[in-house]
């Protein structure tokens, strides 16, 4: 369980709720490396805490409930950037329902992520350099 994140760090884990949000089939066409979007979801009726992985239009499903909370805080509060990029991509291994042998809807078992911090963006700006600054004392 990460209790908080650390800067400069990568966190490997993996997309709960792909099968509700139903785009498993489009999920398991991206490839690998494909940058992913996180979003804080402080509204959501079953997790004050959610973080919805996205890319484009399509809602991909969650981090896990059990880890999401030090993401959620560190989107809110803009601590870090974070960095999301799709891993590893397994497909269900059911193929068929056992009680009516009717073949199951693309149901994806698991998509691994890296989310990756470092911090925010230093703002560029020019600088004047005079020769006694570079002098040695």
């Amino acid at each position: 369980m990460v209790l908080e994140i650390e800067y400069n760090k990568d966190y490997h884990l993996q997309i709960v709720g792909i099968y509700y949000t139903g785009n498993g089939e489009y999920l398991s066409k991206l490839p690998l490396k494909t940058i992913l979007e996180l979003k804080p979801e402080p509204d959501n009726k079953y997790d004050k805490y959610a973080v919805s992985i996205w890319h484009n239009d399509y809602k991909l499903g969650y981090i896990p409930k059990t880890r999401n909370k030090p993401f959620f805080n560190a989107l809110i509060k803009g601590i870090f950037e974070l960095t999301c990029l799709l891993g590893c991509y397994i497909p269900s291994s059911r193929k068929t329902n056992s009680y009516s042998r009717k073949r199951y809807k693309f149901q994806p078992e698991r998509a691994d992520i890296t989310i990756h911090t470092y911090s925010t963006p230093i703002e560029w700006r020019p600088a004047v350099f005079y020769p006694e600054d570079s002098m040695a004392y």
